[in-house]
């Protein structure tokens, strides 16, 4: 494995990864109970291995290691809730429910990535704070277009989204959008989840292309001339906080998204448009894009550039680990 890098004066740490064996369902407390003596028992020799005589922290993204939270091996135990688990497709909501109630009431803190999880669960917990996902600004408001891109070869204007394509993403929104703006090239950049791209058959301006590694794909994002963010707004999506959304206004290019409730408070930054008005929206933007482009002016924020100079992932690091280690 290779080094990992850190900043000037600080020590970089390898961290080691233990892929425990474990029994592959949660449903019930039998198999809860079994997991918990595995992964247990397994956590507990690696940590005599690699940090004797330590007292760790416990950090967890998900609460099917809830058996854990009860363990006084931790000197503090923080629940890092980045989504609603419960409402995933293909989860059993009733299993994950419980085990999540077990993780919150056994933490000494849950940091909550949207306003929405922390409202509803922040009761359940005796500490909680509000973390919201960061970006890497340098990483996509200084790159330039990558040649080899199969988007340079596409006409103008092109309209892109990149992340995962999953049953989340408002299907209907996005063909409606390219059937109304033909002369535009659609893209999508991204793995395909429990969705058939064959839906979008009918579509002929829209194409996907699959994933690209991270430290390509702003060269390929600097090909859009939009960016979109067509979501399904229901239930389910309430606690979303799409981790590319701050990826997308750090590019300077024009954002039109699903008026999500993590999306809205971004509101002055990007163009909000529900579901029967994206279509729309979209075709008003390429036509304002190709006014901007024959004079010359480029897509302006006032304000966002310092909003996202506070949004550093190396902010967020700091403000993660000071909440972590508050009072310790």
């Amino acid at each position: 494995m290779n080094a990992l890098s850190a900043p000037p004066g600080e020590e970089a740490v390898l961290p080691y990864i233990l892929s425990p064996v474990m029994w592959p369902s949660f449903q019930g407390p039998t198999f809860s109970a079994l997991n918990h003596r595995l992964l247990a028992r397994a956590v507990r020799k690696t940590l005599r291995h690699v940090a004797p005589d330590k007292h760790p922290i416990l950090v967890s993204t998900t609460p099917t290691v809830s058996g854990l939270f009860r363990d006084q091996t931790f000197r503090r135990k923080v629940y890092y809730c980045v989504d609603d688990f419960t409402e995933w497709h293909g989860i059993n909501g009733r299993a994950m429910h419980r085990l999540e109630q077990e993780t919150l009431g056994a933490c000494d803190l849950m940091i909550a990535t949207s306003t929405s999880i922390l409202e509803s669960r922040s009761a359940f917990v005796s500490a909680s704070a509000l973390l919201t996902h960061g970006v890497d600004l340098p990483h996509f408001s200084r790159a330039t277009p990558d040649p080899a891109s199969p988007l340079a070869a596409l006409p103008h204007p092109i309209v892109g989204m990149f992340g995962l394509f999953d049953r989340r993403v408002d299907g209907e929104a996005l063909k409606a959008a390219a059937l109304l703006s033909p002369q535009a090239s659609f893209v999508v950049i991204g793995p395909v989840v429990d969705r058939d791209p064959d839906e979008f058959r009918d579509v002929p301006n829209l194409r996907f292309l699959g994933p690209v590694a991270y430290s390509d794909l702003p060269g390929h994002v600097c090909h859009f001339d939009l960016c979109i963010l067509p979501y399904v707004v229901d239930d389910s999506a309430r606690s979303i906080n799409p981790l590319k959304l701050k990826e997308y206004l750090a590019t300077g290019k024009p954002v039109i998204a699903s008026p999500l409730p993590e999306v809205v408070r971004l509101a002055e930054y990007l163009t909000l448009a529900d579901s029967e008005a994206f279509p729309r929206t979209v075709a008003s933007a390429l036509t304002t894009i190709a006014s901007r482009a024959s004079a010359k002016r480029k897509h302006v924020h006032v304000g966002l550039d310092n909003f996202l100079q506070g949004e550093s992932w190396d902010a967020k690091a700091k403000r993660f680990l000071s909440d972590v280690m508050e009072g310790l």
